[in-house]
């Protein structure tokens, strides 16, 4: 069951990461201002993230594991982005780089620009955002599941019930 639990992290952070490449697209149709585009640009990768966090602290009772669950989704997120961009301008083509596009193929340019978007422009991204995903994932997952893990030990408190840690601690 734990192991089918962090497979649905991994593919919640696939499917988001595949969606947000078109979203970014979508966003930059609308004349916003900056603030408003980073905040729509940067706060939908709150989505995936925070209510992952919260499963896996109502499952685990751990903070630390809701940490490691936000890492996991914005990690798959991360790769699922470039990847979604690998396969858009292979299969979809963009403005000015139809030398990548799969009907270019018979071309001579064609297996010597690929390699260079790969290390370049998907490899170079993932890379360069995969440390924003390990320390935003953990950072964001781990206060969301101490958020929540703090609530639950409060609402008990007040009903002058046990905790669930204490519980677990008196069994």
């Amino acid at each position: 069951m734990m192991k089918r639990r962090w497979a649905s992290f991994v593919a919640i952070g696939i499917v988001f990461g595949a969606l947000d490449f078109y979203y970014l697209g979508f966003l930059s149709q609308f004349p916003w201002t900056i603030w408003h585009f980073v905040v729509l640009n940067l706060g939908v990768w709150l989505i995936p993230i925070i209510p992952v966090a919260l499963y896996e602290a109502r499952r685990s009772r751990s903070s630390l594991h809701s940490a490691l669950a936000g890492i996991v989704t914005w990690c798959a997120a991360i790769v699922a982005y470039y990847l979604t961009n690998a396969v858009h301008l292979a299969f979809v083509g963009v403005p000015g780089r139809s030398e990548l596009h799969i009907s270019s193929y018979g071309s001579e340019t064609f297996w010597t620009n690929w390699p260079r978007v790969f290390r370049g422009s998907i490899f170079g991204g993932i890379r360069e955002w995969m440390p924003v995903a390990v320390i935003g994932g953990a950072t964001i997952g781990f206060l969301t599941g101490l958020g929540y893990l703090g609530f639950i030990r409060q609402s008990a408190t007040h009903r002058g019930e046990r905790s669930p840690q204490e519980e677990a601690h008196h069994a």
